[in-house]
């Protein structure tokens, strides 16, 4: 029996690989929901300016900081779609999110249990849906991938129980 050293620089880079992008549908759909999320908090400022006529200077600065956390919102939202991809290997599947806190979560395909695809009303309405990868030992999912198209969610929910099939 042997167990040789494996070399880290000798290991493929998977920073090299081609990950697949979300469909501009998963942009429009954060974007849209960031200004939805907004409104309401326009609306209080708009209210303060009403109730505090004689402190202004409070409303601006109520409106300066909505202008700011909405601006720096949609900003970081739009920054975040383009790091999002995920990519398929031949044993497993790896999904990289995040622009200021970056995350990169690799499943291998032999530790799967089993695959959900899930969409909500308002995925419906944008033609998004979510693919959640179970692994085993837990309840909820090890990896959701948001913002599938629903055939390439279709296809790799296909093409990975058929990889579970193998490894079972």
């Amino acid at each position: 029996m042997t167990n040789e050293q494996i070399l880290a620089d000798g290991l493929p880079n998977i920073e090299e690989a081609d990950f697949k992008k979300h469909p501009k549908r998963f942009l429009n759909k954060k974007l849209i929901s960031k200004v939805i999320f907004f409104i309401p908090l326009l609306v209080g400022v708009v209210v303060l300016y009403f109730l505090m006529e004689d402190k202004a200077w409070l409303w601006k600065v109520a409106l300066g900081a909505w202008l700011f956390l909405f601006l720096a919102s949609v900003f970081l939202a739009y920054k975040e779609y383009f790091v999002r991809g995920y990519v398929l290997r031949e044993h497993d599947i790896t999904y990289k999110k995040g622009w200021l806190f970056h995350s990169q979560t690799t499943v291998p395909f032999n530790r799967i249990q089993h695959t959900e695809i899930n969409h909500g009303p308002v995925d419906r309405l944008f033609k998004l849906c979510e693919l959640d990868i179970f692994t085993a030992g837990g309840s909820a999912s090890d990896l959701s991938i948001s913002g599938l198209d629903p055939q390439d969610a279709a296809k790799l929910k296909d093409y990975i129980s058929g990889k579970l099939s193998v490894h079972a």
